[in-house]
């Protein structure tokens, strides 16, 4: 399945990318074959097996969660490259007007 135009724009706006010329074409072309991939995956015949939230044999270990002490507030911010009053400080991940 091609990517049309107005599809392509739309994932560029959500991901926040401004591509041109052929990096648009190769990641056009790229999604493109991973959607293909993705329906053959939608075709094949999986009953009979059951869902698993792993892979193999064997279900993994898992520890227990059990509560334990936490660092020192002051020992951890001393390791942040910016603090302000007591807080992590870090750059604006939203753009704002």
């Amino acid at each position: 399945m091609k990517l049309s135009d107005s599809e392509l724009k739309h994932l560029e706006e959500l991901a926040k990318l401004k591509l041109e010329g052929e990096s648009r074409q190769k990641l056009r072309i790229q999604l493109s074959r991973i959607i293909d991939f993705v329906r053959k995956l939608q075709e094949v015949d999986t009953s009979g097996y059951e869902a698993r939230a792993y892979v193999g044999r064997f279900k993994p270990y898992l520890r227990p969660d059990e509560p334990e002490e936490c660092l020192p507030r002051d020992k951890v911010l001393e390791e942040s490259p910016d603090t302000e009053k007591g807080q992590f400080r870090v750059p604006p991940i939203i753009e704002t007007e």
